[in-house]
């Protein structure tokens, strides 16, 4: 696999789209979508460890990207879409019961 010193090609380029990605997630941040910025940012996180565990720390650093960047993420984006959910069921109940 092509390597940029220490670095991984692929792990570069997913450390530049995941922190460009943050412009148009932090400039819609509403606080009904705080649990799905919350989630991309645990994954910025991953892909920050992801790329500084080849050059200090590994195994802290694997851990973090695997439990937080993969792990903690998953479960926040999980809690994000069930919020999500639940208020749009709020939504048409309340609709329905005054419309």
């Amino acid at each position: 696999m092509a390597s940029l010193g220490a670095f991984g090609v692929l792990e570069v380029v997913g450390l530049i789209v995941a922190v460009l990605g943050l412009l148009p997630v932090l400039s819609q941040y509403k606080d009904e979508t705080k649990w799905f910025t919350a989630g991309y940012l645990l994954l910025v996180v991953g892909m920050i460890a992801t790329n500084l565990e080849a050059v200090v720390l590994p195994v802290v650093l694997n851990v973090t990207e695997h439990v937080v960047g993969i792990g903690l993420a998953g479960i926040t984006f999980l809690f994000a879409a069930y919020q999500r959910r639940q208020d749009i069921v709020e939504r048409q109940t309340s609709e329905v019961t005054d419309g």
